[in-house]
């Protein structure tokens, strides 16, 4: 058998329809594909974009706080760059420490956060940059 989406005005088998045990019918009103669609618009609509849907449920703050610590900061907490985006976290606890920019949040995890080989870093730089 088959039927037509309202959505995309296709006619297609019944094999293309999610299932549904609330129908008569056994299957949702709309194809699969528009049904992916029109779920991920409620998602959205609803929740927010994916990036904000991670930030909420892994660090507890918002845009609106993240821009907040920006704001404070004067850009990215090590470096100053406006480009800012990447909440930064105790990986023990779990406490955002604050907002980096995409190099100073990869270098961080580069060196595991450790305060020492950092240190050392800084050394070896200081040591052996010609000006």
């Amino acid at each position: 058998m088959s039927r037509r989406c309202p959505r995309c005005g296709l006619t297609k088998p019944d094999g293309e329809f999610v299932k549904s045990r609330a129908t008569k019918s056994g299957y949702h009103g709309h194809c699969k594909l528009c049904h992916l669609d029109q779920t991920r618009e409620s998602i959205r609509k609803h929740h927010g974009t994916d990036s904000q849907r991670q930030r909420r449920r892994r660090y507890g703050v918002d845009n609106s706080q993240i821009a907040w610590m920006v704001l404070q900061q004067g850009g990215c907490a090590i470096c100053g760059s406006p480009k800012a985006t990447h909440v930064d976290h105790d990986h023990r606890t779990g406490r955002v420490r604050g907002v980096l920019c995409f190099n100073c949040n990869n270098a961080l995890g580069h060196f595991d956060d450790d305060p020492k080989v950092l240190a050392a870093a800084a050394d070896y730089l200081e040591g052996n940059t010609e000006i």
